[in-house]
């Protein structure tokens, strides 16, 4: 693939030649397509899908192209169906435009993404051509629901199954090389050994950057400062009550939303707060890195049950510090709301057991979160802090600090600070596919190489990510290895190049 620098006249010449206008469909929901392309790994494209479709298919939603959701499978307290959370898939005819490439025109192209389990899932199955579990789509299968049609997951990742399917390109919210044992990898599986490592050479391409979050409930007053370090020990179990961060005005047990082994979001907070695996047993650096908290050491864990919808696992946040893993950023929004309204949070986890924690034995709990800033805008009982201080923010891009030492209020996590490299806690989307042949899978090729290539340029497009909702449009950010941040100002001015334990550095 070529990356290619920005030149906005240009771009907008080529979206005023699109030669889609007229184009001829003949689509409907289910019929075969042209190009069936399997995307596996971060939740972070899926904020970018429907922009993407709008971009590459010709007409309108839900008359020209489809969108398919998946029908549920995660029993969430209270609700009756899913909103796509795991699977997600697009549909249609691809535009005879002349910034799309040639060889896709008039092409009948669905696009099937997995966000279920988190980024690990671009990187270890893509590389070991490993089947998992996918999305069903077939018309004896989906119903039309709300403008969308929902379909079911098949497949057992922890199993043979007729039903899996194997991945043919990967995305994750940092580089496969972050995947190491014991902390990054997906329940069950261990990390790339260097062989199996070395099929995503030259096939591997950083898109964008994102902000990830300092994140709390609303119980947690917005005027406490919390440091980096009160963080990230939050996160590790070391700090296990509010009465020990900052002066201790601040009381009661801490409770934290995470997500589970192998997310691409929970691998950047092991690598800001935990220095992980960028210690001397990992792949950089010098100093020695710390461990995350698990469910397990909650101090309300009662694992006497046997883990079905009927009879879950039970988490008490009453009873002291407690640990959620999430298999989703979705769930983890569920767990932020659901410890501050005091309702009960279930879900599935990634070792297939049912979960629920008994936040309405603990009422309004003080808890933070694992999140990427692009949840900005779906925030319910939780908002977003500053970095090493106080202050939250209130609404896009507005930071409020009432602290009354303003030499407390922190960094703010706003796009201008993600731009000049201030806000340092960003990762950088990745996606890769095999350059060679892998148990009896060919590299990936053809129209299907051509629709992951067009993909990856569009995820990392600035006047694409423009056209953002108003949250994941304020949360992310051209790479500037790829763009010139001089002739864009949604081109951030610094990156890691590719290895997220290197420092941040400035691109010109």
């Amino acid at each position: 693939m070529t990356l290619f620098k920005l030149n906005p006249l240009a771009a907008a010449c080529a979206a005023a030649l699109s030669l889609s206008a007229g184009q001829a469909l003949a689509l409907t929901a289910f019929e075969a397509p042209d190009v069936d392309i399997y995307l596996s790994g971060a939740s972070a494209p899926q904020n970018l899908l429907g922009e993407i479709a709008k971009k590459m298919f010709v007409g309108t939603e839900g008359t020209d192209y489809f969108v398919y959701y998946d029908n549920g499978g995660t029993p969430a307290l209270g609700t009756t169906s899913d909103d796509g959370k795991s699977y997600r898939a697009y549909y249609g005819v691809v535009k005879n435009d002349p910034s799309i490439k040639t060889s896709l025109h008039g092409k009948k192209v669905l696009l099937v993404n997995r966000a279920k389990g988190g980024s690990v899932w671009g990187v270890n199955p893509v590389a070991r051509a490993e089947a998992i579990a996918t999305m069903k789509i077939d018309a004896a299968s989906c119903v039309l629901d709300a403008g969308k049609y929902r379909c079911p997951q098949v497949g057992n990742d922890l199993a043979v199954d007729a039903n899996n399917r194997i991945p043919d390109f990967g995305v994750s919210d940092v580089e496969p090389n972050m995947f190491k044992g014991p902390l990054n990898v997906e329940f069950g599986a261990t990390q790339l050994d260097p062989e199996q490592a070395t099929v995503f050479a030259g096939t591997q391409f950083g898109a964008n950057s994102l902000m990830m979050g300092i994140v709390a409930t609303n119980a947690v007053p917005d005027t406490l400062p919390i440091s980096h370090a009160e963080y990230g020990a939050m996160l590790s179990g070391l700090i296990g009550d509010w009465s020990q961060v900052a002066d201790g005005s601040t009381t009661g047990a801490v409770a934290v939303c995470r997500r589970v082994q192998g997310s691409g979001t929970q691998a950047s907070y092991n690598w800001f707060f935990n220095n992980f695996p960028c210690a001397k047993d990992g792949l950089h650096g010098t100093s020695a890195s710390t461990e995350p908290a698990r469910m397990v050491d909650s101090a309300g864990y009662n694992g006497a049950h046997a883990g079905t919808a009927a009879d879950p696992i039970l988490i008490d946040p009453s009873a002291g510090y407690t640990v959620v893993e999430n298999p989703s950023s979705g769930n983890v929004r569920d767990c932020l709301a659901r410890a501050q309204s005091g309702t009960d949070h279930q879900f599935t986890g990634d070792d297939g057991k049912v979960y629920r924690v008994q936040f309405s034995k603990a009422s309004a709990t003080k808890a933070i979160g694992v999140l990427s800033l692009d949840s900005l805008g779906s925030e319910n009982g939780w908002s977003f802090r500053a970095l090493d201080g106080a202050g939250k923010l209130t609404g896009i891009g507005t930071f409020v600090c009432s602290n009354a030492n303003q030499l407390e209020c922190g960094i703010a996590p706003v796009k201008a600070n993600h731009r000049e490299g201030r806000y340092d806690f960003a990762v950088e989307l990745s996606f890769q596919y095999r350059n060679t042949t892998v148990n009896a899978v060919p590299a990936l090729g053809g129209l299907k190489k051509d629709v992951a290539d067009e993909f990856v340029e569009l995820i990392g497009d600035p006047t694409v990510l423009n056209t953002l909702a108003a949250g994941p449009k304020e949360a992310t950010i051209a790479l500037p290895i790829n763009y010139d941040p001089t002739l864009d100002t949604n081109v951030a001015k610094a990156t890691h190049y590719g290895n997220t334990c290197a420092p941040l550095q400035k691109s010109f």
